[in-house]
C-alpha cells in the first residue's frame, strides 16, 4: 500500500527542474512579477506602494490598463492570486467565486482611478464590491484617526465621524422609521394629504352651520346689505416663513434677527478634507454637463463658495431678515453663512408644525368649508358666500381673518385675492410679508406682465429653458407673442396652458373634495446597499410603508411603478452631500401585471420582480420609490352580512323567552333529536345546483350556492317555516337572493312587517315563546343564523 502513495507515506512529486523555485507555478508567478517590475513604464507617483492587486473578470478600465496604472503609481499587478495579494479588483462576481477568493477584499476599479485622480490613496472600504458583514453581524465602527504629518504635528487631530453617523443607511432595519420621523419633505407631503382628507370629512359631516361666520354677521355693520361681491373671488392663504414662525414661538429672543431652519447647527464643518473638495468639484462639473441648453442651476452659481469646509445641509425656511442677505429656502447652509455670518439656526419642530396647521385649518373651517387644501401652511378658499352673507369688502375680510389666525396660532400669514387660483396665488407674492392684496380685474394684464415665467406653477427648469430659447423671461414677453409660437416649442397642451397663465387665466375649478390619484413612498437619502439581500429587505419595508398609507385612506390599487435613482456614469461613489444621492440617472418602470395591490406582500413581490427585470446593480442605487396608481375605494362592508358571518363562527346561544318575569321551560336535552324532524306544514328550500336553461349561469349559480348553504348542512336538508323568516335580515340580503326567498315563500315585506309587529305584541302578552322578540337572526341551525 505504501508504494501506492498512502497517507502514511505520500508519494513525492517527480523532479521537473523547478524544485529550487518551489514548483512550476511558483516559478511562473515569480517570472511574471519580474517582467512587471522590469517593464519600461514612467513612474508618476507612489500612491499604491504596498498595494498588490489581482484583476478578476471584465472591468472598466480593463485589466491591461489597470496593470499600467499600477506600474506607474508604485503598485504591483498579479496575474495569479498569491498570499501577498492585498486586493482583488472586480466589477461583478458570482457567489461561488467570492467564496473561493477567501478573505481578500474585493474592490471596484473606481478605487484605483479615483485615487489617481485625487493623487491620494483612498479608503478602499468605500469601494467594496461585496462585504462579509450582514445585518446579524455588522461591522464594528471604530473611528479611524489619520496620523498627523510630521510638518504639522502641532495641529489638532480632526475628529472622526461618529459611528451612528456612518451606519444610518437604508441597510439598517430601523432606517425607514428614523428617516420619516426626521424628514421635513415627508412631513409636508403627509400633512398636506391629511388636511385634504380632513376637509373632505368636514364637508361630509357638515350641518351647514359656521360659528365663526355667524359671529361675524352679528358684528358686521352692513349685515347682508354689503357692497357688490365679485362674480368669482378666491382667497389664497400662505403662512409667512412657516417653519421659522413656529420656531420663534419658543425662541422669541430671536425675533428680528436673521434665522434659518436646518438640520445642521453650523455652516462650517469641523475639519478640512481635500477628498471632500475633490468630490464636490467632480459632482458640480457633472451637474453643469447635464444642464439642458439655456438651463439654469443653482450649482453653477454657488460652486465657488462651496469649499471643503462648507456645510451642505439645506435651509428649509428662513426669516425675511435673512432674505435681505440673499439667503433663500433650499440654499446650502455653508453658502448662507458666508453671505450672512450672523445667521442663527433653529432645529425642526415637527409637533409644533402639526399643532399650528391644525389651528389654521379649523379656524378657516369655522367660516366656510369651501376650502382647497394645498399643504400644511397653504390653502385656497372660495370666499364669495362669506362676503355676501357678512356684507364685507375683500379688504375687511382679509384684515379680520389674518388677525384671527395670528391670535390663534401666534404666527403671521399673508392673503391674496383674485378671480381664480392663479391670480390669488400671485397676489399673495405682493402681499408678503404679513399683508394682503386684491388683484382687481382691470389690473390683471399689467400685473401679470411683470411676473417672471419661473414664478408660474408648473414651469420647471426644462420648460423655462425652452421659453428662454424663444427670448421669453416674463409673462409680458409671452403676452406680446402668439399662441402658435409657444405651442411649437412646448407642444399644444402645455403651450396653451402656459400662454393662458401669462394672461392671468386659470379655468381649473376649485377642488374641495380631494380624491387621491396615487400613493407613494420614496427615499433618496442613505441608499447604500452592500448585498442584494439588503436591497430586497429594504424593498419589503418600503412596500409595508406604502401599503400602510394606502390603507389609511381606505383604498386599493391596480397600478404599481418602481422608481430608481442610479449613480450616473462618472459620478463619484461618495457623494458631495453625506449619504446623498449625487448625480443620478432616473429609471421608472410600471407593472404590466393584472393585479390588485391590496396587501404589502403583493406590492413587494411585484416591486421585486420589476427590479430583477431591470437588472440594476444594488451597489449603484441611490434612490428607491414605490408608487401605487389606479386607486379604487375598498368596498363597504354590509353590517347585517358581517354579523351573519360572525355569528356563523360563534356557538349557538340559547333562545330567550318573550316573558320578562319567567323564563320559558327548556326541553330535556335527552329528548332532543340531533337531526331535525321533517314537517309537512313547511316547504323545504329548493336546491339550485344548476343554472336554468336559457339564462346566464353566473347569477343563477350564485343564488343556488347561497340556497345550498342555507338549506343543506352536514346533517342533510332542513325546513324553514314561513313565520320563522326574520324580515329585517331579509331586507339586508342581496337583491337577487332576497327576491328568490320572497318568491319561494310568497312573502310581502310590507304586509309581513305589519303582521309581524302585531304578532310580537300578542306573544309578549301571552308569555309565549316568540322569535319576533329576538334581536338575533330568526333561523338557527348548527351555529348558523340567518
Amino acid at each position: 500500500m505504501c508504494g501506492r502513495g498512502s497517507k502514511g507515506n505520500p508519494k513525492k512529486p517527480p523532479k521537473d527542474g523547478f524544485e529550487d523555485w518551489g514548483g512550476y507555478m511558483a516559478a511562473k508567478t515569480a517570472k511574471l512579477l519580474d517582467q512587471f517590475h522590469s517593464a519600461q513604464v514612467e513612474k508618476l507617483s507612489d500612491i499604491f506602494a504596498g498595494v498588490r492587486i489581482l484583476v478578476n473578470g471584465f472591468t472598466n478600465p480593463s485589466a491591461a490598463e489597470l496593470k499600467s496604472l499600477m506600474a506607474a503609481h508604485g503598485g504591483e499587478y498579479h496575474l495569479y492570486q498569491a498570499s501577498s495579494t492585498t486586493h482583488i479588483i472586480a466589477s461583478n462576481l458570482p457567489n461561488v467565486k467570492i467564496k473561493q477568493l477567501g478573505a481578500v477584499p474585493i474592490v471596484k476599479p473606481a478605487w484605483i482611478t479615483e485615487s489617481i485622480a485625487l493623487n491620494k490613496l483612498l479608503d478602499y472600504t468605500n469601494y467594496l464590491l461585496y462585504s462579509n458583514q450582514s445585518r446579524l453581524q455588522p461591522a464594528l465602527n471604530f473611528a479611524v484617526v489619520p496620523k498627523p504629518d510630521a510638518d504639522f504635528a502641532e495641529e489638532e487631530i480632526p475628529r472622526a465621524k461618529s459611528a451612528s453617523r456612518s451606519t444610518k443607511t437604508a441597510s439598517d432595519p430601523k432606517f425607514l422609521e428614523e428617516f420619516y420621523s426626521n424628514s421635513r419633505l415627508h412631513l409636508i407631503s403627509t400633512l398636506g394629504a391629511e388636511f385634504k382628507q380632513l376637509v373632505s370629512k368636514l364637508r361630509e359631516g357638515s350641518n351647514g352651520k359656521f360659528p365663526g361666520r355667524e359671529k361675524l354677521v352679528l358684528r358686521s355693520a352692513h349685515g347682508n346689505a354689503g357692497p357688490n361681491v365679485p362674480a368669482s373671488i378666491v382667497m389664497h392663504i400662505d403662512m409667512d416663513c412657516f417653519f421659522v414662525s413656529v420656531g420663534l414661538r419658543k425662541h422669541p429672543e430671536l425675533k428680528g434677527l436673521p434665522v434659518a431652519i436646518a438640520h445642521a447647527r453650523s455652516g462650517v464643518l469641523n475639519s478640512a478634507d481635500p477628498t471632500r473638495q475633490a468630490i464636490r468639484d467632480q459632482e458640480f462639473a457633472l451637474y453643469e454637463e447635464r444642464l439642458p441648453e439655456g438651463g439654469v442651476s443653482r450649482v453653477v452659481d454657488i460652486k465657488e463658495q462651496m469649499d471643503g469646509l462648507a456645510s451642505m445641509s439645506e435651509i428649509a425656511s428662513c426669516s425675511y431678515e435673512a432674505r435681505k442677505y440673499g439667503i433663500q429656502n433650499g440654499m446650502f447652509l455653508g453658502q448662507a453663512v458666508k453671505q450672512c455670518p450672523g445667521l442663527k439656526t433653529l432645529p425642526y419642530d415637527f409637533e409644533g408644525y402639526k399643532e399650528v396647521s391644525n389651528l389654521l385649518y379649523h379656524t378657516v373651517a369655522s367660516y366656510t368649508l369651501d376650502i382647497e387644501a394645498v399643504s400644511c401652511d397653504e390653502m385656497y378658499v372660495d370666499v364669495k358666500a362669506i362676503l355676501a352673507e357678512c356684507g364685507l369688502t375683500v379688504e375687511e375680510w382679509a384684515s379680520h381673518i389674518r388677525s384671527e389666525i395670528m391670535e390663534v396660532t401666534g404666527c403671521p400669514c399673508s392673503t391674496g385675492f383674485g378671480a381664480n387660483r392663479l391670480q390669488a396665488r400671485l397676489a399673495t407674492r405682493k402681499a408678503k410679508p404679513a399683508g394682503q392684496y386684491h388683484l382687481q380685474a382691470d389690473q390683471v394684464d399689467a400685473y401679470m406682465a411683470q411676473i417672471s415665467l419661473a414664478d408660474l406653477p408648473g414651469v420647471g427648469r426644462a420648460t423655462l429653458a425652452k421659453l428662454r430659447n424663444l427670448g421669453c423671461s416674463t409673462c409680458g414677453d409671452l403676452q406680446s407673442g402668439s399662441l402658435k409660437t409657444v405651442q411649437s416649442e412646448l407642444g399644444n397642451k402645455l403651450g396653451e396652458r402656459i400662454w393662458e397663465q401669462a394672461h392671468g387665466l386659470d379655468n381649473r375649478p376649485m377642488d374641495f373634495n380631494h380624491e387621491r390619484k396615487s400613493v407613494s413612498a420614496e427615499i433618496n437619502y442613505g441608499i447604500r446597499f452592500k448585498t442584494r439581500e439588503e436591497c430586497y429587505s429594504f424593498l419589503q419595508s418600503l412596500a409595508v410603508e406604502v401599503f400602510s398609507r394606502l390603507s389609511d385612506i381606505g383604498m386599493k390599487a391596480r397600478g404599481l411603478t418602481l422608481k430608481l435613482l442610479v449613480r450616473a456614469e462618472g459620478a463619484p461613489v461618495e457623494t458631495a452631500k453625506f449619504l446623498g444621492h449625487g448625480v443620478c440617472d432616473a429609471i421608472t418602470k410600471s407593472s404590466t401585471a393584472n393585479l390588485v395591490f391590496s396587501t404589502s406582500e403583493v406590492i413587494y413581490k411585484e416591486a421585486k420582480a420589476i427590479y430583477d427585470k431591470l437588472n440594476v446593480s444594488f451597489a449603484e442605487l441611490r434612490g428607491v420609490g414605490i408608487q401605487l396608481t389606479k386607486l379604487e375605494k375598498n368596498a363597504p362592508i354590509n353590517k347585517a352580512m358581517s354579523n351573519f358571518l360572525k355569528q356563523a363562527e360563534a356557538k349557538p346561544a340559547k333562545e330567550p323567552s318573550c316573558s320578562s318575569e319567567q323564563a320559558a321551560p327548556q326541553p330535556n336535552p335527552k329528548d332532543r333529536d340531533p337531526k331535525p324532524k321533517s314537517s309537512t306544514s313547511s316547504k323545504p328550500l329548493p336546491r339550485l345546483s344548476k343554472a336554468k336553461s336559457g339564462t346566464k349561469g353566473g347569477k343563477a349559480s350564485a343564488k343556488g350556492t347561497m340556497l345550498q348553504f342555507l338549506g343543506q348542512g352536514s346533517a342533510g336538508p332542513f325546513q324553514v317555516k314561513r313565520e320563522q323568516i326574520d324580515l329585517e335580515v331579509l331586507k339586508e340580503l342581496p337583491e337577487d337572493i332576497r327576491n328568490e326567498l320572497l318568491k319561494e315563500y310568497r312573502l310581502d315585506l310590507n304586509q309581513q312587517h305589519a303582521a309581524g309587529k302585531s304578532k310580537a305584541e300578542n306573544c309578549a302578552n301571552n308569555g309565549m315563546f316568540c322569535r319576533h322578540s329576538q334581536t338575533a337572526h330568526a333561523v338557527k341551525r348548527e351555529g348558523f343564523w340567518f
